[in-house]
């Protein structure tokens, strides 16, 4: 390089960047700085080389050293996003590693982690560690949290606002830093300087140094007084969860207030009025200070209104420097006032319904909670492993839900499903249905089967068999049929009627069992005949008191073996004709007591070849008029000892 090209070594603006030392020269910079915002730098620059690789520059690391009158360092430190060159002259653009989010979007799910963890978690994975945490709060843990066709960049920002956690970047020589903060203790004083005196130009002869405030405005603002939201759990329908903080007409009402207990509604509560309340009273000014930085503090002093004695938090720094020449414009507020930042991220809007596949726990076909609710994989999550972490709970929509009764089905993994977002939220998903595919088709063939409607079942685990209530409504072949793949059980707690206006028939292929606990039983067929066969087993009739049966018709009893008819009381036969009582051999008449055989007009017995009468001791037979006994060949009266015959008249012959 020739002796009389310029160098850094003296200058007040430097920059050093990965083309090397005095490479590039730091002629101007205009940029800003904001409290939970990426800071922006744009460097005008002058180049050793006009044919350096603007690539070696786009993408690394650089950063500039502001020097001040006194010697006080200020670094800032960024990527180079954009440059461009003609000839020599040079320009680059200088933001944080925060900005390289905006390049990466994605859909993700996170589950069962803070706010702060789930940022913080994004910054890893996109393999950025300069951040750090200053959070006074206890954030607790959220279900689910969905990263939706967002960059990762509104991802965060959008976290941080619904938490009210700030960020800012502190900067030294190589590195800037992420630091997350919540409270005004988090907020570090700008360094290398203690109060500053408030000191307009022209205010004082001579040189006023660099350690002052030149112009000091105050701004005050219409804002917010009220706020109020409400919100809803289904684990506790009937709890009020309304919450609201402030007073007066200017209210926010928001629903859903994204919060499922009261307690974190009142902190929500409260962190969005601090950050609708921050914005009502700030200062504006203008300074040769380079110290000054977003996020950090400053003091006042020398003021002659006393109430702007104080100490500030920066809002925002707005900085121009020229070789030897610095100023900056500020915008601050009270330090003692939480900032939070404001919601500017909007959330991602699902619009209409999606689809999505059950998942669970490998080994399983159904994944459920004590509330029906299941877990779902989206076509759309890029890191889900189809299992029981894929998703939150999600709730399912039924055609009736009361307590404890009403209509409820269960889809199981593997099953596509619809799913509807409420607010088109996409952290409040809800499934509303379900919907075959190419490989879960319909269960019958279409459109050859296009009358039957079904609702059929499948067993678990394993499958192989099912439920079902199907409907055919095909013109003249309609038919309602119900299977049973085990039992089939039916509580009627009153009446059931059943007309059938053709046949019916049951087959029973094991036992059979009516019980009539108490009542009667009608069974009558009007017109007909009626069978009852017992193919093979025995048939029994017990009957614990009276039985009637009344045979109008004909009777006939057929045994093919024995027949045997016991009666424990008396039996008493009556016939309005005759009795006929034949036997293929013989009859026997056994009465334990005595046996009277009894007849209006004539008693008949006829033996084929003989009759015997016998008694054991004696035989009476009486006639009331007149008594014969005759044979047509001979008779024989015949007493073992002795005979005797004995009338009013006795005549042998």
């Amino acid at each position: 390089m020739p002796e009389d090209s310029p160098t850094r070594a003296h200058s007040s603006l430097q920059v050093t960047t990965p083309l090397g030392t005095d490479a590039l020269l730091l002629q101007g910079l205009d940029g800003e700085e904001h409290l939970s915002a990426p800071f922006t730098f744009l460097l005008n620059l002058s180049a050793k080389d006009a044919d350096f690789d603007l690539s070696t520059l786009v993408g690394a690391p650089s950063s500039v050293k502001l020097i001040d009158g006194d010697g006080n360092e200020r670094f800032l430190h960024g990527i180079v996003t954009r440059a461009n060159r003609s000839g020599i002259v040079c320009s680059a653009e200088l933001r944080p590693w925060l900005w390289l989010l905006t390049l990466s979007s994605g859909c993700r799910i996170f589950q069962n982690m803070s706010l702060p963890d789930i940022v913080c978690q994004v910054f890893t994975d996109h393999g950025f560690t300069d951040y750090s945490q200053s959070l006074t709060t206890t954030y607790p843990s959220v279900d689910y949290c969905v990263q939706y066709r967002e960059t990762a960049f509104d991802f965060v920002s959008r976290l941080m606002e619904e938490a009210g956690i700030a960020y800012f970047f502190q900067h030294s020589a190589d590195a800037h830093r992420l630091v997350l903060v919540d409270d005004p203790s988090g907020h570090p004083a700008c360094p290398n300087i203690t109060a500053l005196p408030f000191k307009p130009l022209g205010s004082a002869p001579g040189w006023l140094g660099d350690a002052r405030i030149e112009s000091l405005s105050v701004e005050r603002n219409v804002g917010v007084t009220a706020y109020q939201a409400d919100d809803y759990s289904f684990e506790t329908p009937s709890t009020d969860l309304k919450v609201s903080t402030g007073e007066g007409t200017r209210q926010v009402y928001e629903y859903p207030g994204l919060f499922l207990a009261r307690d974190a509604g009142e902190q929500a509560a409260n962190r969005r009025m601090q950050a609708f309340e921050a914005g009502i009273t700030l200062v504006s000014g203008t300074s040769p200070v380079r110290a000054l930085s977003a996020g950090c503090t400053f003091t006042i002093s020398e003021h002659p209104s006393e109430t702007l004695n104080s100490t500030y938090l920066l809002r925002t720094v707005r900085h121009t420097a020229r070789q030897n020449e610095y100023t900056n414009s500020f915008v601050a507020q009270a330090a003692d006032v939480v900032f939070r930042p404001p919601r500017r991220t909007p959330r991602p809007v699902i619009a209409g319904s999606q689809t999505a596949v059950v998942t669970g726990s490998q080994g399983q076909e159904i994944w459920t909670d004590q509330y029906g609710r299941i877990k779902v994989q989206f076509h759309w999550d890029q890191v889900g492993q189809k299992d029981e972490n894929s998703s939150c709970w999600v709730r399912i929509s039924q055609n009736w839900a009361g307590a404890s009764w009403g209509a409820f089905t269960l889809p199981r993994i593997g099953q596509e499903v619809v799913v509807s977002f409420l607010d088109g939220d996409p952290d409040r998903p809800l499934v509303t249905g379900c919907v075959y595919n190419g490989d879960n088709p319909v269960p019958y063939t279409l459109p050859d089967e296009q009358t039957k409607t079904t609702l059929k079942s499948n067993s678990s685990a394993g499958g192989g068999g099912s439920n079902e209530l199907r409907f055919e409504d095909k013109a003249g072949s309609e038919e309602i049929f119900v299977h049973a793949q085990k039992d089939l059980m039916l509580t009627v707690e009153n009446d059931r009627i059943q007309t059938i206006n053709h046949d019916d028939t049951a087959t029973i292929k094991n036992d059979r069992a009516v019980t009539i606990s108490e009542g009667s039983e009608s069974l009558t067929v009007s017109k007909g005949d009626r069978t009852i066969a017992v193919e093979t087993g025995k048939e029994t009739h017990t009957v614990k008191s009276t039985r009637a049966l009344t045979v109008t018709g004909a009777e006939t009893h057929t045994n093919d073996a024995d027949f045997t008819h016991k009666v424990t009381g008396n039996f008493t036969l009556e016939v309005d004709g005759s009795i006929t009582i034949k036997a293929g051999s013989s009859i026997l008449l056994d009465a334990g007591g005595s046996l009277t055989m009894k007849s209006g007009t004539n008693l008949t017995a006829t033996g084929g070849t003989s009759t015997t009468v016998t008694a054991g001791t004696g035989l009476t037979l009486t006639a009331g008029t007149t008594a014969q006994l005759t044979g047509s060949a001979s008779g024989t009266i015949d007493g073992g000892g002795m005979l005797e015959l004995k009338g009013g008249l006795v005549k042998i012959n």
